[in-house]
């Protein structure tokens, strides 16, 4: 146990600390993964839709514009004109968003871009850039975009090596498509610079905020785990024997708050255990030591011849007298831990105690008589009926008489009283005499407690018969009480389920 007892942690940061702290820092560190691909995703797709509603946008402007001056007098009087201007709108555009901006016919071939000066289409000419000679428009995009325009994100049926951003228009002239303006932007250019700056921004900001958590983590992680590790001091405490240790209570009502509160109730109740168990052993060693004591020094005077053998029978009752004081208090002991580890199973019937309480008084009689004790209410005493174990009954009867007896002054009174209601029925027994200061009333239950500390006035004692009567009458669900007045009287009420 020593050996177990030196390898656990003295109230220190522990095992325990270290790893709900990786824990904590773990779960933040997963979420702010989880909030970065969310919003990487979310910035993501936003960025595509924005890309393509930009291009869709400058796409159908082209071809409005582009649709304009085919139909205007200037491409027809003045076609270098038309064709510089055209040239020039192409050219701004794709400057200005940063995309590829060109043309096809009605058919699919390229016929302008932003990097060459294209003749209107009237013209015959065509001189592609070599960047766009290559390319020719699918029929079914042609077919899609004649209508209301196309716009996704798309390779053009082969067209490009790569996924881009492709917006086409058609250029319609006198109601008649004649062309279609097409704005593409591959997917990487547009995308990567534009996320390199926002992962760069994010991680920047999950830094600095992981190590202010951290910080706060570690307060938080030593905080929550400071109650457990007091827990772990009190509890190493209370098993060297040392009780007086207390948890201190957290100000905040929680779960953990409520342990540590059961937690020192715990150990008060351990506390008040242990007293009782060194009471206990001590007050049983005493209470043996003393007639045990008697019994040897009577029997070693007999056998050595101290003790005469005219006078050796009265000195063998006083030996049997005490040997039944030492039955007595062994009964009722294994009578008390049957009571308390629950192995006592009552036999519960229906009977008369006013029977038991007559003829317990009787057996008394001599004492009575010698001590010339009144004797009232027996005359007026009724049926009482109880349900309860008879045997066991017996013994509280016969122990609330015994000290009414036993304490009641020569020429004093002992009265017997009884009532009943419709679940209980009560009977009292009151004696005159020394009575019991108010100091010492609360105790009057507990094991091997008597008022006479000097234990001169009861010196046949055994200090367990009230406490084995409170004990049988909470088995049976009623309740003993005590009330008492220093020099005047004392009484002892019973209640008991009929």
């Amino acid at each position: 146990m020593e050996k177990l007892k030196s390898k656990l942690p003295k109230n220190k940061r522990g095992a325990f600390f270290l790893k709900y702290f990786v824990i904590l820092a773990v779960i933040i560190v997963i979420g702010f993964i989880i909030t970065g691909l969310t919003l990487m995703t979310f910035v993501y797709n936003f960025s595509k839709q924005e890309t393509l509603a930009g291009l869709s946008k400058n796409s159908i402007a082209i071809s409005s514009f582009t649709s304009e001056i085919l139909g205007s007098d200037l491409a027809l009087h003045n076609p270098e004109a038309t064709a510089l201007l055209f040239y020039n709108n192409l050219k701004l555009t794709a400057d200005a968003s940063g995309s590829m901006v060109f043309m096809c016919d009605a058919t699919g071939d390229i016929i302008a871009c932003d990097d060459t000066l294209k003749k209107p289409f009237e013209t015959a000419q065509h001189a592609v850039c070599e960047e766009h000679e290559r390319i020719h428009i699918p029929k079914a995009y042609i077919v899609k975009a004649e209508a209301i325009g196309y716009a996704d994100y798309t390779k053009l049926g082969g067209v490009f090596n790569e996924t881009h951003a492709v917006a086409i228009s058609p250029i319609t002239v006198e109601k008649e498509v004649v062309g279609f303006t097409i704005c593409t932007s591959p997917v990487s250019d547009q995308l990567a610079g534009y996320f390199i700056k926002l992962l760069t921004s994010f991680l920047s900001a999950a830094v600095i905020a992981l190590v202010i958590l951290t910080l706060a983590l570690f307060f938080l992680a030593d905080k929550m785990t400071k109650p457990i590790r007091d827990l772990a001091t009190a509890a190493r405490s209370y098993s060297s024997g040392d009780f007086s240790h207390k948890v201190p209570v957290p100000t905040e009502q929680n779960e953990m708050t409520e342990l540590i509160i059961e937690f020192n109730l715990m150990a008060e109740s351990l506390e008040a255990l242990e007293n009782s168990r060194r009471s206990f052993v001590s007050s049983v060693s005493h209470e043996f030591k003393t007639p045990m004591t008697t019994i040897g020094g009577f029997i070693n005077g007999i056998l050595d011849g101290t003790i005469p053998p005219e006078k050796q029978n009265y000195y063998l009752e006083i030996v049997s007298s005490e040997v039944k004081r030492l039955s007595k208090m062994v009964n009722a002991m294994l009578n008390i831990s049957r009571i308390e580890t629950g192995s006592l199973n009552l036999k519960l019937e229906h009977f008369d105690i006013s029977k038991k309480l007559l003829n317990t008084f009787l057996t008394f009689e001599q004492l009575i008589t010698d001590k010339n004790i009144s004797i009232e209410g027996l005359e007026d005493l009724e049926e009482l009926t109880v349900l309860g174990d008879q045997s066991m009954l017996d013994q509280v009867v016969y122990n609330l008489i015994d000290n009414a007896v036993k304490f009641t002054n020569d020429n004093g009174k002992i009265s017997l009283s009884t009532k009943t209601d419709s679940k209980f029925s009560y009977f009292s027994i009151t004696n005159t005499g020394k009575g019991i200061p108010p100091t010492h009333i609360k105790n009057v239950f507990d094991r091997f407690y008597k008022v006479d500390e000097s234990r001169s006035t009861d010196t046949k004692s055994t200090g367990l018969g009230l406490h084995l009567v409170k004990s049988i009458v909470d088995l049976h669900g009623g309740k003993v009480t005590v009330k008492s007045k220093p020099d005047e009287f004392t009484e002892f009420t019973v209640k008991l389920p009929r």
